[in-house]
């Protein structure tokens, strides 16, 4: 027990710093979604077009980088290879070097029809081909990042990679405020952060280098990845469906209100379900052998979802309140009813992220490939029946949906191939209890701000209280609870306790 313990702290202290770091990412985020909807630099069809072009973005990466992150974390700690983890990191490095560039010869001289496949236009050929190189570059720093993680080096990792987006962030708002390039500047920007990271951290990258070139090791890694590649890519493609739909089945409008939603609840994703991702997916390849790992997989699940639905009640209840703070426009105001069902849709997304070790331990990967396609068809079809009905709302319906049955699938996969004893009881509770709440919020838009703002604030204190009523807790985890609070509420402790918190 012991041993699970200092197990779950590391990579509670290992989370805190990426979540640190993912926060301040969505803080700058959100320093700019008041510039991409101001009139002034960009109408609402403008920043329809930035969000196509962001997903295009995002599924550009997950092509290029071929699933040559996760062999790479896979081999690193393989029993066979961990004396020569330099090697390993070094054959996966030149590999996505060799990837990225061929991705770019290939891309590159088709982004005018790229363009008119998307928008009816070859207006964006150019734009284009900065976001492909823009992802090439990411991919490889995307190696360097999966280095850091599989080295713990959580503070590192943040520490880099937020220098860079701040380096974004300025350049984006020079580009548009300053020199009023307008959409194209945004990825300029994100060219220059991505080639100024590569050299931020070339020592580093040296440093762990060791030349070495094993074909059959190459080929098992290129075995391994190849379905990972496909998975990512209908990963991302799942991620994006919605928006590309909305821009075929209604109007770039619907995109640009839709995208705003989505943006918010990304947030959760971002600070709670990537950021435990980052510490844990590499203590679970280490703890493949240990004896108590099956009942650190299944509090993992446990309290990171009950992390997640925290978060997720906050953003829904005061979504309305959140959005009219950050963007003036009232064209966006009606995005904020989709939100809850946006932020739901995440906590099976974790859901599903902490319950598939099994397929990556057993190196299952041509099954997780077929489930993320399955999921992307279903994905598709239920936009197709909903968004012509239901606009912004089908397309929430339809994400919601996806992911219910996209962990279902991974998790009766998964449990077959390896079975984890989770607490899928409290698990139910917390979703029922938890999207209750996070609905109630739609229902007093109304009221005045003051009360409305009191009547949430009440529907959040109160919903671990309600769990306590539902037998939620062990007595073991009320014991720490209230050891910790009375650790942090006696005031003679505060030396020792931020002592503790310069350690993380």
């Amino acid at each position: 027990m012991a041993t699970l313990l200092n197990s779950i702290r590391q990579t509670s202290k290992d989370s805190i710093v990426y979540g640190l770091g993912n926060i301040a990412v969505k803080i700058i985020g959100f320093v700019l979604i008041p510039l991409y909807t101001n009139p002034k630099f960009f109408s609402v069809d403008d920043f329809g077009v930035i969000a196509i072009l962001d997903i295009t973005g995002l599924v550009m990466i997950s092509v290029i980088a071929s699933g040559l992150p996760q062999s790479l974390m896979r081999w690193y700690w393989d029993k066979n290879h961990t004396n020569n983890q330099k090697g390993i990191f070094f054959m996966s490095l030149i590999t996505q070097l060799v990837v990225s560039l061929a991705f770019c010869l290939l891309l590159i001289p088709l982004t005018g029809q790229m363009s008119s496949a998307i928008f009816n236009t070859t207006d964006w050929s150019g734009t284009l081909k900065l976001i492909i190189a823009a992802s090439a570059l990411q991919a490889l720093n995307n190696i360097i990042n999966t280095l850091m993680r599989l080295q713990a080096r959580s503070v590192m990792f943040t520490v880099t990679n937020l220098s860079k987006l701040l380096i974004v962030l300025t350049l984006t708002i020079y580009f548009i405020v300053f020199r009023h390039i307008g959409v194209k500047g945004i990825y300029q920007a994100q060219v220059i952060g991505n080639s100024l990271l590569i050299l931020f951290v070339l020592p580093y990258t040296i440093k762990n280098c060791r030349i070495y070139f094993d074909f059959s090791v190459t080929k098992a890694m290129s075995r391994y990845g190849f379905p990972i590649l496909l998975a990512n890519f209908a990963a991302a493609a799942l991620n994006v469906i919605d928006r590309f739909s909305l821009n075929s089945l209604a109007a770039l409008k619907y995109v640009a209100i839709y995208t705003l939603a989505y943006k918010i609840s990304s947030v959760l994703k971002l600070v709670v379900v990537d950021s435990i991702k980052m510490a844990v997916t590499p203590l679970v390849l280490q703890k493949m052998e240990a004896p108590d790992n099956k009942r650190f997989y299944s509090k993992t699940l446990l309290y990171s979802s009950y992390v997640l639905m925290l978060g997720i009640i906050v953003i829904s209840l005061f979504s309305y309140e959140i959005i009219k703070l950050i963007t003036s426009s009232k064209e966006y105001w009606e995005s904020f009813y989709v939100v809850p069902l946006l932020s739901l849709s995440v906590f099976f997304l974790n859901l599903r992220e902490t319950s598939s070790y099994a397929l990556i331990i057993k190196k299952k990967t041509r099954i997780i490939g077929l489930i993320v396609v399955f999921s992307c068809i279903l994905n598709v079809a239920l936009n197709i029946l909903l968004i012509p009905k239901l606009d912004i709302l089908g397309a929430a319906l339809a994400t919601l949906i996806t992911q219910l049955c996209y962990w279902l699938m991974n998790f009766y996969f998964s449990q077959k191939e390896y079975y984890i004893p989770y607490e899928l009881r409290k698990v139910t509770i917390l979703f029922v209890t938890g999207g209750l709440i996070s609905f109630s919020g739609l229902l007093i838009t109304d009221l005045p701000l003051i009360l409305r703002i009191t009547i949430k604030t009440g529907c959040l204190t109160a919903f671990p209280f309600i769990l306590y009523l539902f037998g939620f807790y062990e007595t073991a985890e009320l014991s720490a609870i209230r050891g910790f609070i009375s650790k942090w509420i006696n005031i003679r402790n505060l030396p020792e306790n931020l002592k503790s918190l310069r350690k993380i």
